[in-house]
């Protein structure tokens, strides 16, 4: 089947899975991997678990079934979350996914450009690694080139909530101080460049606890089981 390359939002993706690009010592602390942290926190506390066992490493693949209303697959492009991504270690999860999306019941699958950002590889190079491993898949495959202004709905949700609710109120269900709720309200109301998830924490004053909080707000919480490919 064909693959797209889409310049936008990755969570805007109609895929059945989202690939989220990890390291293996159990850090999600920027881009893909601290959005999916924030959304998905019983899978980030898993994947901890996970690599405190030393069970996830390049070319091993850890598929995360129980989310909604997308499956995420954790895909090591990094050993450390400090050091950069190599070429071996995309062309090794590549193979690893191709011998095993047929068994884990995979169907469509929206990528990243594995390695790219914060990985530091050149992604044209990534680009032409991923269509040659992925080209010949009887799947639908989706290649998302980040895109800094694409917003999407769980974003939008976010922003209605700050912006629609009585902020007293909503600082005590969720159990945080109302000046946090106050600063990102102010932010959102005059400022139109933040449009994703991962740009709040560009906020003065608003940390990721902050946002954990107002995430466990909006999201279910849901048991799962891993697996480990």
């Amino acid at each position: 089947m064909a693959i797209k390359i889409i310049k936008g939002n990755i969570w805007n993706t109609k895929c059945q899975v989202i690939v989220n690009t990890v390291n293996c010592v159990g850090v999600m602390g920027a881009g893909i991997a601290l959005e999916a942290k924030l959304r998905y926190p019983e899978m980030f506390k898993k994947y901890q678990e996970i690599c405190e066992a030393k069970q996830l490493n390049i070319g091993k693949l850890w598929l995360y079934t129980k989310s909604e209303p997308y499956w995420i697959l954790n895909f090591p492009t990094k050993t450390t979350w400090d050091q950069p991504s190599k070429e071996s270690y995309i062309m090794d999860g590549l193979i690893k996914f191709r011998q095993t999306y047929k068994d884990k019941s995979i169907t469509s699958i929206a990528f990243p450009i594995l390695g790219g950002l914060n990985g530091g590889l050149d992604e044209k190079r990534v680009i032409e690694i991923m269509m040659e491993y992925l080209k010949d898949l009887e799947i639908d495959i989706e290649i998302y080139q980040y895109d800094a202004y694409a917003t999407d709905n769980f974003f939008l949700d976010l922003k209605h909530l700050i912006l629609t609710s009585d902020l007293t109120s909503l600082a005590k269900t969720i159990k945080i101080q109302k000046r946090f709720l106050n600063i990102i309200f102010d932010e959102l109301s005059k400022n139109n460049e933040i449009r994703q998830v991962n740009q709040l924490l560009k906020i003065k004053g608003i940390g990721i606890g902050t946002l954990e909080k107002i995430f466990a707000y909006l999201s279910a919480k849901q048991s799962y089981q891993p697996s480990l490919l």
